[in-house]
């Protein structure tokens, strides 16, 4: 086999670009860094890896392996190269990239030279070297098994573990008789999985409820586990049993927490979850010629006992109906061969250059080391060596400047398709492989100046099969599909398989607005001979500014001419920056109330209403609004953008379902594979458009489709419809009327939907300072007319910005919830207990002195507060003391603290006399037609003899009997009479 050395000249050309560089990751947590759970690590990556490809890497090496190794003794080594023992007990997981194409590349490397696959010991080391160059690179790249334990028996001398195969799916052939029945099967079988999902997950949720009342009550004993004296617990049992749970399922869920045995043994009580089984229904060539002229098609034949006859149609209509409402079955126009054995994805932008185009010549190489090293790797008794698979297509035509939709996009990838074939061929010869046939002779014509080198390459390239040996080993298999979504990750492609490109940004943390211009969009502006100034100008218009600076109608300058100030519009554009639209950054708590009321003139019905989005408030159009979107976070798609001329633009546009269709035609006609063609449908489309589709598809032959219907815009809309309040502007509201004939009267109860109960514009309420876990908290609330809750405010310091604000509009989430009805006890059972950062003690509260997390402070303090919720409260060892000693009757009489500690001046408008008494118990409210307006203030007692005496009246000297005109306990016995200090009644 002859050797070149592309791939290792490719990789030093490049630079520090595929240099190492150690990143840290972690591998339960989140690929911009944010990290979720499990410990850090680092791990070895080339410098162009994106930080999700290094995190998929990481979850990959999740296995520990020998940390130093020895040559096995009694094997040949070639080129340096030899199969390795563990040299101790030591394990430890791999540290990087580089450690699994040293593994691969060497056991490929040892077995192909073993087999006599190479001319002389010398070429050993150069075929190692381009096998680990093609790996590098990311012109290849292996499959999940293959990074996980390819190679490992000759790199430490552990064994393999057999390779799990796919679940192979169910196939129906539409020409026996059994076919209309086993399609029913399939739609009731999606029907049935819908249904047992949605029973598993009710099922789940309400018996983990049960749990986590019982867990999270602060009770002693066996009061935990009663519902008479839990009311979470009787709560979480009382929708479990309302939303169908077996009596008997809830009993034992209830006895498994009272045994302290983990939540995981629920899932024995659960009901198994729905296994969901791939179909694919194979249409012959004659139905599908019988469904064009509208014929009548015999299932199982015509003479076959049993045997149905259908018009070809209809069967047509009822599989267009079951893909339509269920993604189900797919497609088959033509045998598949069977994919079994390693899958190496071919990456196909990789071969693209900025300077000489798509590199065939390296394609052509990876072709050929790659079926070389699978083929002589492989047992002989195997039925394929491996696939090689083609992936990326639509990435690489969208950088090199092709519209995906256009001819000289199919009769690239054809091209493509029959080198790759003619590779095979070649390979397969020089082994005594199968090869792959030959399919027709591609379009005639000039491919486009990107690809020259395709045609050269194709010419040099011998389409004559003339095998050295006897065909026995088996052959390799060429398709087109996406990787699987653990390698996905690692190609950093804009496109998988055959699929278009699917808009021109993708999603980049670390700029303003969270976007950018994808790698092959840029790349094809460029090849189009697009300026920096016209890419910059494709970026803004795809991906947005992040900002309202220079936005027509809503900009910065508007705002401040509005009379916005400068810290308001500082939140604006940071909300803005975060992603959040124009419409919705602009709202009450980004610009402050103070700057709605006074700058703006905003009224409080306007920002009750409107606070969410007060752009329409503010004098802008809908027109105005969506203009200043696009110039923020852009559209997506470079085909409107009118900057850009137009045949540019055409290059970008969307592919249409029969562009895709006729790319899969065109590359399956020139590979032994299948293409994978998946089309996902808008949600609006029809029955009708899947049934053209169908017919399209079996016109071309394909050998695998899936279609798929998209959500709607009416399953994005579901949450927000308030189903209960309905339309009450057409419909009257219903009544039920209920006859009394005993009083022969009608009553009429008119059922309305939950409204909003105000809070008062001057309103009552506290501020609690406290610290948990050394976080500073304040917590504000805000009280109706008669002392109930209704708002609450969070405030945080020294946080970020994106934790501020979503404590704040948290706050603002329970607040609207308390006006429009939800009791506090509810918020206040699920949020306590509540574990995560920070946490731990309580300073600044007299309740509470400790906090699993910032929510369970602030709801128990709620629950203490407003509800009597002393069991939340913890309290001192004197005050807990049930064995201790009052302090005399003179504590239950009155307290002589200071009331203006209680009650806020600024509230009541300094209106509050000076010589208000606090009473120790409950307060009392002023007896019926007595002074006093009987809402339940505090009462206050007149002091005025006593101040004429200058000195106030010891309470010792009260007889403790009650005032017959006022009620109250202050009535003073003297020889001659009795008086009252609060009312100045006397018995006389």
């Amino acid at each position: 086999m002859k050797l070149n050395h592309r791939f290792a000249e490719a990789i030093a050309a490049a630079g520090d670009r595929h240099a190492y560089v150690q990143r840290e990751v972690d591998a339960c947590g989140d690929p911009d860094g944010e990290r979720t759970t499990g410990a850090g690590r680092t791990i070895a990556v080339p410098q162009d890896w994106s930080p999700a490809a290094a995190l998929s890497l990481a979850q990959l090496l999740d296995e520990a392996r020998p940390a130093a190794t020895r040559p096995r003794p009694g094997l040949q080594a070639f080129g340096g190269l030899s199969p390795q023992l563990p040299e101790d007990d030591q394990l430890a997981p791999e540290s990087g990239y580089d450690t699994v194409i040293s593994r691969i590349a060497g056991s490929l490397t040892w077995s192909v030279a073993r087999h006599g696959g190479l001319d002389s010991a010398e070429d050993a080391p150069v075929f190692h070297r381009e096998i680990a160059a093609s790996l590098r690179g990311r012109y290849v790249v292996p499959d999940a098994e293959l990074c996980r334990h390819g190679g490992i028996d000759w790199a430490y001398g552990l064994p393999v573990p057999p390779a799990q195969l796919a679940p192979q799916p169910e196939m129906i052939e539409a020409g026996c008789a059994e076919a209309p029945a086993r399609l029913r099967a399939v739609t009731e079988a999606a029907t049935r999985e819908g249904m047992l999902d949605v029973g598993a997950r009710v099922t789940r949720d309400r018996l983990d409820a049960i749990t986590q009342a019982c867990l999270r009550c602060s009770g002693e004993g066996e009061e935990c586990f009663d519902p008479r004296r839990n009311a979470a617990l009787a709560r979480a049992m009382r929708a479990a049993l309302r939303d169908g749970i077996a009596e008997e399922t809830v009993e034992r869920a209830l006895a498994l927490a009272r045994q302290g045995i983990a939540a995981d043994a629920l899932n024995t009580l659960q009901p198994p979850a729905a296994r969901h089984t791939d179909s694919v229904v194979q249409i012959p060539a004659a139905l599908a010629r019988a469904i064009e002229a509208d014929e009548a098609w015999h299932f199982g034949g015509d003479t076959a006992p049993g045997h149905t006859v259908v018009q070809a149609r209809e069967f047509r209509d009822s599989l267009a109906r079951s893909i339509w409402s269920f993604g189900a079955p797919a497609l088959a126009f033509k045998a598949s061969p069977a994919h079994s054995g390693p899958v190496l994805h071919i990456n196909l932008p990789a071969f693209l250059s900025a300077e000489a185009g798509f590199r065939a010549d390296l394609f052509a190489d990876a072709v050929r080391l790659w079926s070389c090293a699978l083929t002589l790797s492989a047992p002989r008794t195997a039925d394929t060596a491996g696939t090689l698979n083609l992936t990326g297509a639509g990435a690489l035509l969208g950088a090199a400047g092709l519209a995906y939709g256009s001819a000289d996009a199919r009769q690239v990838m054809a091209a493509i398709g029959r080198l790759a074939t003619l590779c095979l061929r070649e390979t397969a010869g020089e082994l005594g492989a199968l090869a792959p046939g030959l399919g027709p002779d591609p379009e005639s014509g000039a491919l486009p100046a990107t690809f020259t080198a395709l045609t050269a390459e194709l010419e040099r390239t011998s389409s004559r099969f003339a095998p050295r040996s006897a065909l026995a080993r088996p052959g390799l298999t060429l398709a087109c599909a996406a990787p699987e979504a653990a390698i996905a990750p690692l190609l950093d492609s804009d496109s998988q398989g055959a699929m278009p490109v699917e808009n021109a940004i993708i999603a980049d943390g670390g700029i303003s607005g969270g976007h950018r211009l994808r790698d092959s969009v840029r790349c094809g502006l460029q090849r189009l001979g697009a300026s920096a100034t016209e890419i910059e100008a494709a970026e803004d218009h795809a991906a947005g500014h992040g900002t309202l600076r220079g936005a027509p109608a809503i900009s910065v300058a508007a705002l401040e001419a509005l009379g916005v100030p400068e810290a308001a519009i500082e939140r604006i554009e940071n909300s803005i920056g975060d992603g959040a639209s124009v419409r919705y950054a602009l709202n009450r708590w980004t610009l402050g109330e103070q700057v709605c009321r006074t700058s703006l003139g905003l009224g409080a019905d306007v920002l009750e209403r409107d606070g969410q989005s007060l752009a329409r408030a503010l004098g802008f159009t809908e027109a105005e609004i969506t203009a200043a979107d696009r110039h923020a976070h852009g559209s997506g798609t470079l085909d409107d953008a009118t900057e850009l001329p137009l045949e540019w633009r055409l290059v970008f546009s969307a592919a249409s379902p029969a562009d895709q269709l006729l790319m899969s035609a065109a590359l399956e006609a020139q590979i032994n594979g299948s293409v994978e063609t998946r089309l996902a449908l808008d949600g609006e489309s029809t029955i009708d458009d899947v049934a053209s589709l169908i017919d399209q598809a079996a016109a071309l032959g394909l050998r695998r489709l899936t279609l798929r219907r998209n959500r709607s815009g009416l399953l994005d809309l579901l949450p927000a419809i308030d189903f209960d309040k309905g339309d009450y502007t057409t419909e009257p509201a219903a009544e039920r009327v209920i006859e009394r004939t005993v009083e022969r009267t009608v009553e009429r109860v008119v059922e309305q939907p939950a409204a909003r109960r105000k809070l008062p514009d001057r309103r009552k309420g506290y501020i609690q300072k406290a610290t948990v876990g050394g976080h500073k908290v304040y917590l504000h609330t805000g009280e109706f007319e008669d002392g109930e809750v209704g708002e609450i405010f969070i405030d945080m310091h020294k946080e970020g910005a994106a934790f501020r604000s979503l404590m704040n509009n948290f706050a603002i989430a329970i607040s609207i919830g308390l006006q429009y009805g939800v009791p506090l006890e509810e918020f206040v059972d699920a949020f306590v207990f509540t574990r995560f950062e920070p946490a731990g003690a309580v300073t600044g509260n007299d309740s509470i002195q400790h906090a699993t997390s910032i929510l369970d402070y602030l709801f128990r303090e709620l629950g203490v507060s407003y509800l009597g919720r002393d069991d939340l409260a913890e309290l001192s060892p004197d005050a807990a003391d049930q064995g201790g000693l009052g302090k005399g009757v003179a504590e239950e009489k009155l307290s002589q603290q200071d009331a203006a500690r209680f009650i806020s001046k600024g509230f009541s408008r300094g209106q509050v006399p000076d010589n208000i008494v606090m009473f120790a118990n409950a307060a009392r409210k002023v007896a019926s037609g007595q002074a006093g307006n009987g809402t339940g203030e505090l009462d206050v007692l007149d002091t005025l003899a006593s101040a004429q005496t200058g000195k106030v009246r010891d309470v010792s000297l009260y007889s403790g009997d009650p005032c017959p005109e006022c009620g109250h306990f202050t009535v003073v016995h003297s020889e001659n009479a009795h008086r009252c200090d609060a009312c100045n009644w006397t018995s006389d």
